[in-house]
Formats: C-alpha cells, structure tokens, sequence
C-alpha cells in the first residue's frame, strides 16, 4: 500500500468511525450552535498542542527559535563545518471555520525569517497546512471527546533559502482526546506524518508525533498551561531521532471576554537530540462563534 493510499484510508477511516455514532445522538450535537458560552463540552486552545474542539476563530503568533546545531543547506552553511547558529522568527496565521460543533476546517499559513551567524539571511513562507478536524461527543456527560482528522503540508517553503520545502507534500493523520474535569482539561493528540513527493536526494523520514496539554482555568481570567510536544523519526536519514519538548506557558483574557485572549510560552528541550535551545511564543486568539 503507498503512502498516499495510507493517508486516505485513514482519512476514509476517521470520517466512517464519525458516520457510525448513533444518528439521533449526532443530528441533535449537529443541530445545537456552539458558541464559546454555551454549556457544551469544550477545550480552550493550548499554545503548542491543537485543541480537540472545532471552533471558529483567528489566531496570530510569533515563534522565536534559538537554534544551535548543522545547516544542511548550502546558502546557509555547508553540513560538516560544525555546529551552525541560527535564529528563525516565524509569524503564523491560523484560520479556522466549525461548520458546527464537530467539524472544522483549518489553513495554517507561517513566513519564516532565517537570522544566521554565519551566511545570508533568508525569509519566505513556510509550508502552508491545511487540515480537517471531527470531534464526536458521545462521553460528553463524562467529559470526554473523542476526535480526530488529518492534515496536508503544502510544498509552499523554498528550500534554497533553508525554509520549508519546495516540492515535498506531508501528510498527517492524526487521533485525539480531551478530558475537561471542572477547571481542568487534559488534551492529547497522536499523529503519523507522511512526506511524499521527495526529489532523488531527500530521503525524509516518516515521523509518529505527540503532543500532550494540561491547562488549569484559574478564574476567568487566567489560565495555566503545561504542554509537551515530540516527534520520533520512524526510518530514513534520520531514523531512530527522537525529540521531546516541554512547554510552560499562559493565557489571558484582560478584558473578561473568553472571545478574545492573549497567550505567552517558552519552550525548552528534554532529550538529547534537539529541534532548537529554547523557543518563545506569544499568540493572540480571536474567536467568532456569531459565523457558526
């Protein structure tokens, strides 16, 4: 079986598992509005980890990368010349649409500005994700969802200037579950990355990633977050890596309005093997559920 026809069985296979919840139970979810004040089940959105819930909303956010490691590139340094330092800056938009409260479509859109220490500096879009997203609601009275989807990385990076790639398509399956138990909510989600349409030399690997949120509502106001976030490379080039991060972080609403909220992170390597020496974030989140 290729890789493409793995990703849409799995695609095929999320969207069946969703067809086959008891109809009257999904017509009644499917018909109620969600908005952000309503008394259904729903997860607040962590800095690093996706949050489980389909929602309408706008997110902005500025990554900071303070990365000590190779260059691979050759107009950012030449591999085997040592240890290359590089700051990358990233501004992320994220658009997501709930057709209602248990599907949503999402469009990532990141560019990249590369600062290196030794070479030209580089800026351009990074690769551009797309992806679906179902949530089922069935434990909903134990506080409990059950979701998943997948997502597609767009070839939209230049890989000349060191961002993103210019010809390689990923593609991301993914399973997921929250447990919100009064103040608390406890998000995980596993994925398998899938790269395809790789040119002779590039041999990417397939990845199974991780992530995992715990957030703590402290008031209206505040909350406190705690996340991790890993990927192990399953073969290729770099088979056998793996990487695992741990990212405290918080949230705000100054103005008491859940609709709009402000968020601040830090991130910082566990395991030997390393994406970057430590990361900052800072996200602002806009959510709309008057177009639900």
């Amino acid at each position: 079986m290729t890789v493409l026809s793995l990703g849409r069985l799995t695609l095929y296979t999320v969207i069946t598992i969703f067809l086959l919840i008891p109809g009257s139970s999904r017509v009644a979810l499917c018909d109620e509005t969600h908005t952000h004040t309503d008394n259904g089940l729903h997860f607040a959105h962590p800095l690093i980890t996706e949050s489980p819930s389909p929602d309408t909303k706008i997110r902005l956010d500025y990554f900071f990368l303070d990365v000590n490691g190779k260059v691979e590139d050759e107009e950012l340094g030449e591999e085997g010349e040592g240890p290359s330092k590089f700051k990358e800056s990233t501004i992320r938009l994220e658009l997501e649409y709930a057709f209602n409260r248990n599907i949503s479509l999402e469009a990532d859109i990141p560019y990249s500005f590369l600062d290196v220490s030794q070479g030209s500096n580089e800026n351009n879009f990074n690769n551009i994700d797309v992806g679906l997203k179902l949530a089922t609601f069935i434990l909903e009275e134990y506080g409990i969802l059950l979701g998943g989807g997948i997502e597609f990385g767009l070839p939209t990076g230049n890989d000349r200037k060191g961002v993103g790639s210019d010809n390689i398509i990923g593609i991301e399956p993914f399973a997921d579950l929250g447990v919100k138990i009064q103040n608390f909510e406890l998000i995980g989600f596993l994925s398998l990355g899938f790269p395809v349409n790789q040119n002779g030399d590039q041999d990417e690997g397939d990845e199974l990633g991780y992530n995992m949120s715990m957030l703590y509502h402290l008031g209206d106001i505040l909350e406190l977050l705690l996340e991790f976030d890993g990927v192990t490379v399953l073969n290729g080039e770099e088979d056998g890596q793996s990487v695992l991060n741990i990212d405290p972080g918080i949230k705000v609403a100054p103005f008491n309005n859940k609709d709009l909220e402000f968020g601040f992170g830090a991130g910082f390597p566990l395991t030997d093997d390393e994406e970057f020496q430590y990361r900052l974030i800072s996200s602002v989140f806009y959510h709309m559920p008057f177009l639900n």
